[in-house]
């Protein structure tokens, strides 16, 4: 998960102010990876501060204006202001004496706000000259403030800056944005106190909290409590705190905290709201503000949800809730689903007087379910799921309280409402220097550690270390604490040191699960695996012709692609092949991965299933790559006895074409097909776009499984020669090769391997009738044979031909 930071702000927190670069690059080292810095003055470059002199029509065009603006200062790169310009401009809400953002020749805009930058050049609209742009806040990249189509910036209650001052300047807004990344473990650094706290850690300043003031103020302030708190789900809300806050006026936010959301990726709202994102984004505690006046009763109950429930998000969506969810409810009705997103009826307007501010943690997993079962998803979501600490909300809604009197000139009207399961216990550990230095492999001094982990909010005893309350959710037991060690003295530091001691040795036949071995064998011998996602879509189903009550539906899908538990490896292979086919004219894909069935009132049924693929211009060749790929699987995994039947009725299935499939069995005593071979009906390969021939095999892996054998196992080179000696015969038609070689390998023991040569039918072979020619290698390991001994072997051979084939020798 990532996290925009500002670099100023990030600075309020730091009692030094390292450099750029050198933040990127140690706070990269200790694991909170920096992927992109933003130079948020350089994308505002040749934009300035302008003042509007007068504001004529357009001579032709009704919905533009030429508009006079001042911009006499001197202007980016030293160049010297050319007084006032006409900019030609579609605004709707163009007032004279306004300040507005102007974008000179050779800055970069998004027109109409969407789409890339592009350069702004001197140009002619409509027969009038324009020099620059006069924007609105869309296209000079903050979106999130665009409030209608065609109205400008109107920046007279942002700043009282001279026309022709910069606007990055003007705003504050000369800042560097880091883009960080943070592993899933870490929800306490995602906020800009613990990325600060980071960075004090990593020896770039000492970090402090100067801002939260308000605690001691608010002591001589409180009243009787006015709302009435109950929790009854305590095991998904282990605390739950509330405070009332009256006389309050709501109203837009300052700029400088409009500023800080925008450059972090919130959208300011009012001056509550905004104070709940500001602070979610500060100190990584989701909060929410409830108008008081619109809570039946004036309860505030926190309970799971009633079966048929229902609420109007914040979204604008309505959403149905069940009993495994919880719910902030008032007397009457769900008000919020907690941890994820509040309620559109009690949520703060215009005419909001009362609030009342919820500082709150709720179990990860309940926040999790709930949000993917209705698929409705937030940043408080995304942190309560990754696990909050029951501590952190009392400091949050001190800053809330603090921010929100001074924001709204409201005042504190109760005390402070705190539900909790039970006292809070910090979590100990047992804590040894000599140890942390063993792990790590190099020896850092006790003071050093000492130093490091103090820095990180860890509490050092004798013998034990206690765990900060913000950390109490990822650090599970002693070793934990080296790694913090290890990241800060920096992994580069770390010697490299060659193992010592003797070398083990491998087993000689190590235990792999027979999945890694077909794979292994596949690949092998020339087929490329193909992994795709288990889902498919319905699109998918409807062109397998497979009914949608066949497939395990989603219920709360990423994506209508993806709605679905595939029935098949039918739909995702086809689609493989589809996809890879323009670039690899010819190949041969794999697939082992299971599918699924659904099962009335239980969990789908799953099965393993093989599925190999080959295609190419010509459709025998693609048969062929996909026998071969098939039959040196089968010898790999030790099945010996294989057979393919085309009458069989396992062999009908209208996703084959009619008379080019057939059922696979295997084993000595073939039970149930385990698979089919053949090439696919046109119009399935229709259906998906694929050109040309296609075959495909699709096996039971759970039924094949049963029947494999030992794997085949290295045989020493022969020390005797082979013998060779052909034989031609003539057959009934129908006879199968694989028939003909079982019969002649069980022959006679001094058979080593039966070739195929040759297959003749026409002109001087009887109709219904096929000449076939072998060529047999006879051996012996133990001597060379003599002629005698070879012609023997082939007596035999043509004797078992004769009797169970009919074959007459040539």
């Amino acid at each position: 998960m990532n996290i925009l930071a500002s670099f100023d702000w990030l600075k309020e927190y730091v009692n030094k102010t390292p450099s750029p670069a050198e933040f990127v690059r140690r706070m990269t080292e200790v694991g909170n990876s920096v992927e992109q810095v933003i130079d948020v003055g350089a994308t505002l470059e040749r934009v300035v501060v302008g003042k509007i002199l007068e504001v004529k029509a357009h001579p032709n065009a009704d919905k533009l204006r030429v508009v006079d603006v001042l911009i006499y200062s001197i202007l980016p790169k030293g160049e010297v202001g050319r007084g006032s310009v006409e900019i030609v401009c579609g605004g709707s809400n163009l007032e004279v004496g306004h300040l507005v953002a102007v974008a000179l020749p050779g800055a970069k805009v998004k027109w109409h706000g969407g789409g890339e930058f592009v350069e702004i050049k001197e140009t002619e609209l409509r027969g009038v000259k324009s020099f620059g742009m006069i924007c609105a806040p869309g296209e000079l990249g903050f979106e999130k403030l665009q409030q209608e189509d065609r109205m400008i910036w109107d920046l007279t209650e942002l700043t009282d800056a001279k026309p022709g001052t910069s606007l990055a300047s003007a705003l504050g807004l000369d800042d560097l944005l880091f883009d960080i990344e943070v592993t899933t473990n870490r929800p306490d650094a995602m906020s800009i106190i613990g990325l600060a706290r980071e960075a004090g850690a990593a020896g770039l300043g000492k970090f402090e909290i100067r801002n939260l003031k308000f605690e001691t103020k608010m002591k001589s302030e409180i009243r009787k409590s006015k709302i009435d708190v109950r929790v009854e789900a305590t095991d998904l809300c282990p605390r739950y705190q509330a405070v009332m806050i009256e006389n309050v006026k709501v109203a837009p936010s300052p700029w400088w905290m409009q500023k800080r959301l925008l450059l972090s990726g919130h959208r300011p709202i009012n001056n509550v709201v905004d104070v709940t994102n500001y602070i979610l984004h500060e100190m990584g505690q989701p909060l929410h503000a409830f108008d008081a006046d619109k809570l039946e009763g004036g309860k505030i109950i926190v309970r799971k949800a009633k079966k048929g429930e229902k609420i109007l998000a914040l979204d604008g969506k309505e959403y149905e809730l069940d009993p495994s969810m919880l719910a902030i409810c008032d007397a009457a009705r769900p008000v919020a689903v907690a941890g994820v997103m509040g309620g559109e009826p009690t949520g703060t307007t215009e005419s909001t007087t009362h609030l009342v501010i919820e500082s709150a943690t709720f179990d990860p997993v309940s926040v999790r379910r709930t949000s993917r079962a209705l698929n409705l998803y937030s940043d408080s979501s995304s942190l309560f799921e990754k696990g909050l600490s029951t501590e952190s909300t009392a400091p949050a809604l001190r800053r809330a309280i603090e921010l929100i009197c001074e924001l709204t000139g409201g005042n504190v009207a109760s005390s402070i409402v705190d539900e909790r399961a039970g006292k809070y216990k910090p979590r100990v550990f047992a804590y040894d220097p000599r140890r942390v230095s063993d792990l790590i492999g190099v020896d850092v001094p006790a003071k050093k550690q000492r130093q490091i982990l103090e820095a990180f909010g860890f509490v050092i005893g004798k013998g034990k270390i206690t765990v900060p309350y913000w950390r109490d959710h990822d650090i599970e037991n002693s070793v934990d604490f080296v790694e913090e060690v290890a990241r800060v003295v920096g992994y580069d530091h770390l010697p490299s040191v060659l193992p010592t001691g003797t070398v083990p040795t491998p087993m000689i036949e190590p235990i792999i699960p027979w999945e890694r071995k077909v794979k292994v064998a596949l690949k092998g011998a020339g087929a490329t695996e193909s992994s795709s996602i288990s889902l498919v879509s319905e699109d998918q189903l409807r062109k397998m012709e497979i009914s949608l009550t066949e497939a395990v539906k989603i219920q709360n899908p990423l994506s209508e692609d993806w709605a679905f538990l595939r029935p098949s490896l039918w739909p995702t292979m086809l689609s493989a092949v589809e996809f890879n086919r323009h670039q690899f004219p010819e190949a041969t894909l794999f697939e082992l991965s299971a599918v699924h069935e659904p099962r009335q009132g239980e969990i789908p049924a799953s099965q393993q299933r093989l599925m190999i693929a080959g295609y190419a211009a010509d459709g025998e060749e693609a048969f062929r790559r996909v026998k071969g790929v098939l039959e040196r699987l089968l010898r790999e995994v030790g099945v010996n006895e294989v057979f393919i039947n085309t009458d069989s009725d396992s062999a009908k299935d209208n996703r084959f074409h009619p008379g080019r499939v057939a059922a696979l069995f295997v084993g000595k005593k073939p039970g149930p097909a385990v698979g089919m071979i053949g090439e696919i009906h046109p119009r399935f390969a229709k259906a998906f776009g694929i050109d040309g021939r296609l075959t495909l095999a699709d096996i039971d892996f759970d039924r094949l499984l049963s029947r494999l054998g030992a794997p085949r196992a290295y045989q020493a080179s022969p020390e005797f020669p082979e013998t060779v000696r052909d034989i031609s015969f003539l057959v009934d038609a129908s006879v199968e090769y694989r028939s003909l070689e079982a019969k002649i390998h069980q022959a006679d023991s001094l058979i080593d391997q039966v070739v195929f040569l040759d297959c003749y039918q026409g002109k001087g072979i009887d109709q219904g009738k096929k000449s076939l020619a072998f060529r047999l290698s006879l051996r012996a390991a133990d001597r060379t044979l003599s002629s005698d001994e070879a012609d023997a072997v082939m007596k035999k051979v043509s004797d078992v031909l004769s009797k169970e084939f009919g074959a007459i020798i040539r």
